[in-house]
C-alpha cells in the first residue's frame, strides 16, 4: 500500500477501535470490515471483528475471521487463543487440541496453551492424553497445585483412584497441612469402599485443622452413608456451630429438610435442633432467625415463630417475607392488635404488595374499624394482578364491612362478585349466606348458598350452624335443629354463637327446659352470643 492508503487504514481502524470502546459494536464491526476491505492481510482488524461477532453470538462469523486471523500470523498468543476458544465453543475440540499442540511446540514455556489443549482434550474425551499434557507442563513449571488437583480428578474420571491419590500425596508432600488435598483424598477412599482409610485421613485433616468446618460436613456424610445415623447428626451439629462455615452452606443444609420432612416427618426435631445450632452460631444474622421461624411455622409453632421473625426484623431485616410470614401468624394467634400495627408497618414498606391491604383490612374489621377496613380493601384490590384467590378475599372481605355498617347494597355486590370469581368458594358462600340469614333477607338466595357450601365442604360446623339458622329463619325448625346438631357435633360447642342458636330452635319446637339450659350454655361459652341473651335467660322466653 502506498502511505496514504496505509494512513486511510490506520484512520478507518482507530475509529473502529473508538466505536467498539463506546459499545457502538454494529458500527465497529462495519469499520473493522471497511479496514479488511483496504487491507485484506490485517490480521488485528480480524482478531477484533472475530472478538465482535462472538460476544454477539454470531459464532460462524466469529470463527471465519479468528481462522483468517490465526493463518496470517500463528505465531500471536491472542489470535491463537481466541480461534481455539472459538473452535471448542463449536464443539471441534480435536481441531482445536491440533493447533495447541503446534502452539506449544513453537513456544513451550507459555502454560496457557498446556491448559487450553488439556482442555480441549478432556473435552473431546481423551483424558490419558489431557495428563500428558499436564505432564509437560509440569516438567516445565514444576509441580502446582491447580495442575495436580486437576490430573487427580482426571483419573477419578478414568477410574484410576490409585493414581489419582499418588498425585493428591504430592500436594502433601509439599504441604502437610493441605487440609483440602487431605478432604479429596478421603473422599476417593470412601468411593473405593476403604472406609477406615477414609475415617483415618479424616481424621488427620481435624489433627492439622481443628477449626475447619468442611472435615465435620464430610465426616457427616461419611456416617450417613455408612448407616451411623447418630454420628452424622453430631458431625453435622459440629458444622452449625462453628462460625466459620459460612451461614449460605448451613442454609442451603437446612433446605434438603424441607423435602426430607415431607418424607420422613420424624426428622422433623432434628430440623429444629439443627435450626436452634444455626441461631446459636449466627445470632446477629437477620436470616438465621428468618430460617428457624420458617420451620417453626411448618411445625405450627406460632408464638417460637412470631419470635424469631420478630427477632430477625430487630437485626435489620426488611425482606417482606418476615411481614408476610408475621402477618399469617398473627392471624393464627387472631392477635388483632399486633396484626394491624404490622400490617400498617408493611404498607408504608411495601406498597406495592396487595396483601398487606389485605391483612390491614382484614385487622381493622376485627378491630370493628369498618370505614378504616372499607378504605384500605378499596385501594388494595386495585393491586391485586392475575390471583383471583386474593381478590376474591378482598371482595368477601369488602361484603362483611359494608354489612356491619349497613350499606346492604354493597355489601351484596361485593359478595355476589367474588362469587363469579371463585363460584366454588365455600367460605365465601357461607358468609354471604350468614348475613343474608342474620338479616332475615333473600332467604332463598342465602339457603342456595348455604347448601352448596356443605356438599363442597362436608361436616365444617360454621357451614352446618349457618344452614341450620337458615332454616331457622324459614320456620323450618325441625330441620333447623338436625344442622344446628350436627355443628355441635362437629365442635362448635363450645361457641356462644352456636349454643344460643340451638336454645332459640328448641324453644320454639316447645322444649323451654332445654332451650334455658343451652341459652346459660351461651352464656358461659363468652363473646358471640346476641344483646338479648340475658333477657332471654332472665325471662326464660325468645326476644328476637
Amino acid at each position: 500500500m502506498s502511505d496514504a492508503q496505509r494512513a486511510e487504514v490506520t484512520y478507518a481502524f482507530f475509529n473502529a477501535n473508538k466505536e467498539k470502546i463506546l459499545g457502538n459494536l454494529e458500527n465497529a464491526a462495519g469499520l473493522f470490515s471497511e479496514v479488511i476491505r483496504k487491507d485484506p492481510n490485517n490480521a488485528a482488524a480480524m482478531y477484533e471483528l472475530a472478538n465482535i461477532y462472538s460476544e454477539q453470538k454470531k459464532f460462524a462469523d466469529a470463527i471465519y475471521f479468528a481462522k483468517g486471523a490465526y493463518q496470517l500470523d500463528k505465531t500471536n498468543s491472542w489470535y491463537i487463543l481466541t480461534y481455539t476458544e472459538l473452535l471448542q465453543k463449536n464443539k471441534k475440540f480435536t481441531e482445536a487440541a491440533t493447533i495447541l499442540e503446534k502452539a506449544v511446540a513453537d513456544a513451550p514455556t507459555k502454560p496457557d496453551f498446556y491448559y487450553e489443549w488439556a482442555s480441549a482434550l478432556l473435552y473431546a474425551e481423551k483424558p490419558a492424553d489431557a495428563i500428558k499434557v499436564y505432564d509437560k507442563l509440569e516438567s516445565q513449571v514444576g509441580i502446582t497445585r491447580e495442575v495436580t488437583m486437576q490430573k487427580s480428578r482426571i483419573y477419578q474420571r478414568m477410574n484410576k483412584n490409585e493414581k489419582a491419590i499418588e498425585e493428591l500425596d504430592k500436594l502433601i508432600a509439599l504441604d502437610p497441612k493441605d487440609s483440602q488435598a487431605y478432604g479429596m483424598k478421603a473422599e476417593i477412599y470412601q468411593a473405593m469402599g476403604k472406609k477406615d482409610l477414609a475415617l483415618d485421613t479424616y481424621n488427620k485433616i481435624l489433627a492439622i485443622d481443628p477449626d475447619n468446618p468442611y472435615v465435620h460436613l464430610s465426616l457427616a456424610d461419611f456416617y450417613r452413608n455408612g448407616g451411623e445415623k447418630e454420628k452424622s447428626v453430631e458431625e453435622l451439629k459440629k458444622a452449625f456451630l462453628n462460625k466459620e462455615l459460612d451461614i449460605g452452606t448451613k442454609i442451603s443444609i437446612l433446605s434438603s429438610y424441607y423435602s426430607l420432612i415431607e418424607i420422613h416427618p420424624e426428622l422433623k426435631p432434628q430440623a429444629l435442633e439443627m435450626c436452634q445450632l444455626l441461631v446459636q452460631a449466627n445470632a446477629n444474622e437477620p436470616l438465621a432467625h428468618t430460617v428457624y421461624g420458617d420451620f417453626l411455622m411448618r411445625d405450627k409453632k406460632w408464638e417460637e415463630a412470631k419470635v424469631e421473625y420478630s427477632k430477625a426484623k430487630e437485626l435489620g431485616a426488611k425482606d417482606f417475607l418476615v411481614y408476610n410470614q408475621l402477618m399469617f401468624i398473627y392471624v393464627q394467634l387472631a392477635d388483632w392488635k399486633s396484626l394491624l400495627s404490622e400490617s400498617a408497618e408493611a404498607m408504608s414498606l411495601f406498597p406495592e404488595q396487595p396483601i398487606t391491604y389485605y391483612f390491614n383490612g382484614f385487622a381493622n374489621i376485627q378491630n370493628k374499624k369498618y370505614s378504616e377496613a372499607i378504605s384500605t380493601l378499596n385501594t388494595g384490590v386495585k393491586l391485586v394482578v392475575d390471583d383471583k384467590r386474593l381478590e376474591t378475599n378482598f371482595l368477601s372481605s369488602l361484603g362483611e364491612a359494608y354489612n356491619e355498617i349497613r350499606d346492604f347494597v354493597k355489601s351484596d355486590e361485593s359478595f355476589e362478585k367474588a362469587l363469579v370469581l371463585d363460584p366454588k368458594d365455600a367460605n365465601v358462600m357461607n358468609n354471604y349466606a350468614y348475613f343474608l340469614s342474620e338479616r332475615n333477607e333473600k332467604l332463598d338466595r342465602a339457603e342456595q348458598l348455604s347448601k352448596t357450601s356443605n356438599e363442597l365442604e362436608p361436616n365444617q360446623s360454621s357451614y352446618e350452624d349457618t344452614y341450620g339458622w337458615i332454616m331457622y329463619k324459614q320456620g323450618k325448625y325441625s330441620d333447623a335443629k338436625i344442622w344446628i346438631e350436627k355443628s355441635l357435633a362437629n365442635g362448635s360447642d363450645k361457641s356462644a354463637t352456636v349454643l344460643e342458636h340451638y336454645g332459640d330452635v328448641v324453644f320454639h319446637l316447645g322444649d323451654n327446659v332445654k332451650a334455658l339450659e343451652y341459652w346459660q350454655k351461651a352464656k358461659a361459652a363468652g363473646d358471640g352470643a346476641s344483646d338479648f341473651l340475658e333477657r332471654k335467660i332472665l325471662e326464660k322466653r325468645i326476644f328476637e
